[in-house]
C-alpha cells in the first residue's frame, strides 16, 4: 500500500501530552484545510514522496524509537494507508499518536492509537461559519486521547469555551483538553491569565519545539 509523505525524522515531540518525549515523526502530504496560523503549510502544497507502508515501518524499526507521531498536513486524507500503518505499529508494540484536524472520521483507527484532535476556531479559518468539526469523532475518543485548541485571540478563547460547554460532558478528562496560543498572535501570558481567571479545568499548552528551535523546519 502506498501513501504520500512530506518528511520523516526522529524528534522530540513539541505538542500534546507527550511533549518532550522522543519519537519518530511521519508527516503526510495534503490537507483539506488552510488554517491562517499553519506552521507546516508546505505539507499542504508540496506533493511529497510516494512511499509504501512497509518502507515506513522499516524506517520506524531502524530508528530505535518506540513512539511514532503521524501528522500532516492531514493524515486522515490517506486513511487506508494510515490505518494499515497504525495496525502494524500497534502489533509491533509501538506507541502511536495521530494528529488530525478533527474534520475526517477517526472510527477506523485502532483503539490503542492516541488521537490528538484539533478543534478549529473562527480565527483559524476566517469565513468558515461555523468552523468544521466532525462531532461524531467525539464518540471515538477515550481517556488517553486529546482535544487541542489553538487560539488566535481572546475571541477564539470565548468561542472555544462555549463550543466545549455545548458538548459537555466530554469523553476525556478535562486535563486532556489543551488550550494553546497561536504563535505570534495571542500572548501566552494573556491566555494563561484568562484561564486562571475563569478557573478553567483545561491544560495550558505551548509549542515547545518553537520555544527551543523557533520556526526551523524539521524540528
Amino acid at each position: 500500500m502506498k501513501c504520500r509523505v512530506n518528511e520523516s525524522y526522529g524528534c522530540l515531540l513539541g505538542e500534546s501530552l507527550a511533549v518532550g518525549l522522543p519519537a519518530y515523526l511521519v508527516r503526510f502530504s495534503g490537507c483539506n484545510l488552510d488554517c491562517r496560523y499553519c506552521d507546516t503549510a508546505y505539507a499542504r502544497t508540496e506533493p511529497g514522496e510516494e512511499r509504501s507502508v512497509d518502507d515506513i515501518l522499516a524506517q520506524v524499526r531502524s530508528s530505535g524509537l518506540g513512539r511514532v507521531l503521524l501528522t500532516g498536513g492531514e493524515p486522515m486524507l490517506q486513511a487506508d494507508a494510515v490505518v494499515a500503518l497504525c495496525q502494524s505499529l500497534v502489533r509491533d508494540r509501538v506507541e502511536v499518536l495521530v494528529e488530525t484536524n478533527g474534520t475526517l472520521p477517526l472510527d477506523r483507527l485502532p483503539s490503542k492509537v492516541v488521537k490528538v484532535v484539533d478543534v478549529k476556531t473562527p480565527g483559524a479559518l476566517p469565513g468558515a461559519s461555523p468552523p468544521p468539526f466532525l462531532d461524531a469523532n467525539l464518540e471515538c475518543l477515550g481517556g488517553a486521547d486529546q482535544l487541542k485548541v489553538v487560539l488566535s485571540s481572546i475571541q477564539d478563547y470565548d468561542w472555544a469555551v462555549a463550543f466545549l460547554a455545548a458538548r459537555s460532558p466530554l469523553p476525556l478528562p478535562p486535563a486532556n483538553v489543551l488550550f494553546s496560543p497561536a504563535w505570534g498572535q495571542l500572548g501566552p501570558a494573556e491566555l494563561a491569565d484568562r484561564m486562571l481567571q475563569d478557573r478553567l479545568p483545561f491544560r495550558f499548552h505551548l509549542q515547545v519545539h518553537k520555544v527551543v528551535w523557533g520556526e526551523r523546519r524539521g524540528t
